[in-house]
């Protein structure tokens, strides 16, 4: 049972309400960044769109084919029941990229690749920091032997974001790739914590982990590639 809020009568999903405030600090985060470049905001608030929209299907599918067999077989209409919990931050990741791509290729945005993934992926780990925490009102993300790993991912991710932002020029056009590294490795540090009992595993390897490496090899060309 998910934890709720009630506000002058209303009552509100905690996990959703942190969901909520996770997205809008990415945003604003990004935004911040945008402006700094000269890059114009509405473009950018107008891309946001579609990169959240297909993060959040993203994140759904990722989770819902982790758990088909043991919950979605049994009742496939709670597939849809984005505020009980269940994202999966690597489908999150997949799904915003590619919402993103979608819409700049439909509309032919006039934006340098580089400058755009610097933008979106800005705010990223700030976001996830307080999205984590909605993990915590839900009882989620605790280690086999009762570690809170969501404080350990909202601390490490935190962490993340303030070397980003405090490399933000040095960065500059790599940004994409220093957040897949950093996170693919706070992935890599923590996924052996996890009861085995909620691991997906793909051919016998946490599934978290083969991602974690895919996105580590990703970002290492990234940083790797001529501007």
């Amino acid at each position: 049972m998910t934890a709720t809020l009630n506000i002058f009568g209303l009552n509100f999903h905690l996990y959703g309400l942190l969901l909520g405030l996770a997205i809008l600090a990415a945003f604003q985060a990004s935004l911040w960044l945008a402006k700094r470049r000269g890059i114009e905001v509405k473009l950018i608030e107008k891309l946001f769109f579609f990169v959240v929209i297909g993060g959040i299907i993203g994140a759904r599918i990722y989770h819902v084919v982790d758990k088909w067999g043991e919950i979605y077989s049994l009742n496939p209409q709670s597939a849809f029941y984005v505020w009980n919990g269940g994202l999966g931050i690597w489908g999150a990741i997949i799904g915003g990229v590619a919402g993103l791509f979608l819409r700049v290729r439909v509309t032919r945005v006039k934006i340098q690749r580089k400058d755009l993934l610097d933008v979106v992926f800005f705010g990223l780990p700030l976001g996830q920091a307080i999205g984590r925490w909605g993990n915590f009102f839900n009882n989620e993300i605790i280690g086999k032997n009762g570690e809170p790993l969501f404080l350990y991912e909202s601390i490490l991710n935190l962490l993340l974001f303030a070397i980003i932002w405090r490399g933000q020029e040095k960065f500059r056009g790599k940004i994409a790739g220093v957040y897949l590294i950093g996170y693919g490795l706070i992935r890599l540090l923590l996924e052996p914590l996890r009861p085995e009992s909620i691991v997906w595993k793909i051919g016998g390897l946490p599934a978290a982990q083969l991602f974690s490496g895919a996105a580590i090899v990703i970002g290492t060309w990234l940083l790797r590639k001529k501007p």
